[in-house]
């Protein structure tokens, strides 16, 4: 029968288990304050991307209002083609010029 002594154990001891313990815990610790960072930084950005559309929009209406009101200051509105009686046509006040597609300029515009 062989004896095993006390030196030539396999295994892990109580201190390189906390050790471990300790670099996984850091690492996390710092992966989650990351994360918070990140994701305050995103909300903030979504914020202001949030106020400056509503600017824009309100500035479009403003420029859609000014725009129908000289249309209609117009000598003869009935005989130019783009303008109807309520002010200019296919002009949504719900729809913003940034939500319209815009073409390439790669691409060339006649059909084989």
């Amino acid at each position: 029968m062989r004896l095993i002594s006390p030196d030539t154990q396999n295994g892990f001891i109580l201190l390189e288990v906390l050790v471990a313990m300790g670099l996984i815990l850091g690492v996390w610790m710092t992966s989650i304050g990351a994360y918070q960072g990140l994701a305050l930084r995103l909300a903030q950005q979504e914020s202001k991307r949030f106020q400056l559309r509503q600017a824009f929009d309100i500035y479009e209406l403003a420029e859609q209002v000014r725009a129908n009101k000289n249309q209609t200051n117009l000598p003869n509105v009935s005989s130019i083609s783009n303008v109807s009686s309520k002010g200019i046509k296919n002009e949504s006040s719900r729809v913003s010029s940034r939500n319209r597609s815009v073409h390439p300029v790669t691409k060339s515009t006649f059909k084989n």
